[in-house]
């Protein structure tokens, strides 16, 4: 039993691997893009209740993959024992806290739309240049395949939750995000401080070499709230097509009435 356990979380599962935008990697983006408008198109037109129930599983996978992480780390060979990086320092580990919070506490929901667009941001971000995911390991080792389930998941469940229309975007109120960002880096360097040089947010050491270490923060701050306001864009776009297409529709059948 533990052999095989063993050799199920281990790097050594094939002599595959996957490196930045080769097949792999774009087979788990078109995987985690596929699954998350699939949702959207099978339950669009369904229930309130239908609607949140499936951002609701989609909910407890994000923090049970989160969890679960925990407990097969010591049996991982890329691990040694619980890897101290996990803990939630870092923007996509800290918003699978924040998930269950803003998904099953109503109380919450004032914050749950930044939630749901640093979710998106977040695990977009890391999904177009998986920095930690890209060693050379097999495509289906256990430390490329979790750390892609687990942001690919995320992912939907806050892609679901805006296209069902669990919550709406409203430029207005990005600021909340902001603020979100500001949050997140103080909380970071407090993890960086207590815990020791993690990197965590990526505001102690550069991962560009371009980019002079002490200007990180600002850095990292003006890019991912630069990103937000580009997942803001694509809503607000993908908003006016479905309008123009569904104006066009029915311009196109009021003839066909009025013939009647």
């Amino acid at each position: 039993m533990k052999e095989f356990f063993a050799w199920l979380f281990s790097e050594n599962t094939s002599n595959l691997k996957i490196t930045l935008y080769n097949g792999w990697h774009i087979f788990y983006l078109l995987l985690t893009f596929g699954i998350a408008i699939l949702m959207t198109i099978l339950f669009k037109n369904k229930s309130q209740s239908t609607k949140e129930r499936v951002c609701r599983i989609f909910a407890y996978i994000t923090i049970g993959l989160y969890v679960a992480d925990f407990f097969i780390m010591p049996l991982s060979d890329s691990y040694d024992g619980i890897s101290t990086y996990k803990l939630p320092f870092n923007i996509c580990t800290i918003m699978a806290v924040m998930v269950p919070f803003v998904q099953f506490n109503k109380k919450l929901d004032k914050i749950k739309t930044p939630v749901v667009a640093l979710s998106i941001t977040s695990s977009l971000m890391w999904m177009v240049y998986p920095g930690t995911a890209l060693g050379g390991q097999p495509p289906f080792s256990y430390i490329i395949f979790q750390t892609f389930m687990y942001h690919g998941i995320l992912f939907t469940w806050g892609f679901i939750n805006l296209s069902l229309g669990e919550v709406t975007f409203e430029i207005k109120k990005i600021w909340k995000e902001f603020v979100g960002i500001l949050m997140i880096l103080v909380w970071a360097w407090f993890g960086n401080s207590i815990y020791g040089d993690w990197n965590w947010f990526f505001i102690q050491e550069s991962i560009f070499p371009f980019l002079p270490d002490q200007i990180m923060p600002v850095m990292v701050v003006i890019s991912v709230f630069g990103v937000c306001l580009a997942v803001y864009g694509i809503y607000y776009l993908t908003k006016y097509i479905a309008s123009r297409i569904a104006n066009k529709k029915e311009h196109t059948t009021s003839p066909k009435l009025e013939e009647k």
